[in-house]
């Protein structure tokens, strides 16, 4: 078996595991879990034997690739393990919890030689493929403005059923985000507009909707890019609201949003023209379809990472992108607490060739 595969945080990492097993050569043969009785209870039900809630015990399994689905705070020193312990690592973001562990990560990646692939679904959904590739061909002129939106209530999700706080709820009630802020809603747009993120202005309202927990209900970022153009992310997770996640950009020749598209024809802007109607008229049915929407992206996203390690190439979020946006999510913090714009910081990734 060319991939044996590792799986640690099984609340969510349980659906990927048929989802690793039908890619050739690859074959989840570990899960790792806190959490004792699910662990038995998804090993079994998976035909699984080696389960661990030791998480040093499982990196002594005989695994090539191991998948973190794990919380916030333990991504990074996780991924470090792995990586030191001669595993491929996927990781959920953000990559690291401060820069000292940043650095960390960059010497694993370079010293280990292993791949590190950053997971972001919103790379794969089909509506955002679409409007990255209605970008490439200059399909809305030049790009002038772009903005991401994460509003999803997430409320619940800061406490277990027996009323304690989870790893979120501990963040937000300490008045921490968990460096979550502008991190979720930027990939796709950055993709978009090929530059990187030089400052981050972040503000909100602070914690009205939910004050229980001392977090903002709402924090939008201004990202500066270096060619001066702006991107605003929008963070919120406490608002009474429908989820609205997905992008908007703006262009000299039209725009963009969420799924629908119009276009300056005839110095006019063009009805709105829904996504079967884009593919058509531009030619993409090249892009997979398969990817639709949230769940769908996860096979892509796994189907991407086994293949860069076949094809020994970075995978398509690599170490670089992962550490980017974990910068803009510190960033966005700093400024939150400042009051003032903040610099997104940049690492060394010299050497790391693979």
């Amino acid at each position: 078996m060319k991939h044996r595969v590792g799986l640690v945080g099984l609340r969510q990492a349980k659906s990927f595991i048929p989802m690793f097993n039908a890619l050739p050569d690859t074959e989840v043969i570990a899960l790792c879990d806190t959490d004792e009785e699910f662990l038995n209870k998804t090993g079994e039900e998976a035909g699984i034997e080696e389960l661990f809630t030791d998480y040093d015990e499982f990196l002594k399994a005989d695994i090539t690739v191991v998948s973190l689905s794990t919380p916030i705070r333990v991504h990074g020193r996780q991924s470090i393990k792995a990586l030191r312990s001669g595993k491929h690592a996927l990781c959920q973001y953000i990559a690291a919890s401060d820069e000292g562990q940043a650095g960390e990560l960059v010497e694993a990646v370079r010293e280990s030689g292993k791949k590190y692939m950053m997971i972001e679904t919103d790379c794969y959904e089909r509506r955002n493929l679409i409007m990255m590739a209605l970008a490439a061909k200059g399909a809305f002129g030049e790009l002038t403005f772009g903005r991401g939106h994460y509003i999803h209530d997430c409320k619940e999700l800061g406490h277990h059923p027996d009323g304690s706080l989870t790893w979120r709820g501990e963040q937000w009630m300490l008045g921490q985000g968990g460096g979550v802020n502008g991190v979720h809603t930027c990939v796709p747009l950055l993709k978009t507009f090929g530059e990187r993120v030089e400052e981050v202005f972040s503000y909100g309202p602070g914690p009205r909707t939910f004050p229980k927990f001392n977090w903002s209900d709402r924090v939008t970022s201004a990202a500066k890019l270096p060619s001066g153009r702006i991107l605003e992310l929008v963070t919120d997770v406490f608002s009474w609201h429908p989820v609205v996640c997905g992008y908007y950009v703006q262009g000299t020749r039209g725009f963009f949003e969420f799924n629908r598209g119009g276009f300056v024809e005839k110095e006019k802007l063009s009805p709105l023209k829904e996504l079967d109607q884009l593919v058509k008229e531009f030619g993409l049915d090249d892009l997979l379809q398969d990817r639709g929407g949230h769940t769908s992206s996860w096979n892509a996203i796994i189907h991407e990472f086994i293949q860069a390690i076949d094809e020994d190439r970075h995978p398509s979020e690599d170490l670089e992108d992962a550490l980017h946006i974990t910068a803009i999510g510190w960033a966005a913090d700093e400024s939150l607490r400042t009051g003032l714009p903040a610099k997104v910081k940049s690492f060394d990734l010299s050497g790391i060739n693979t």
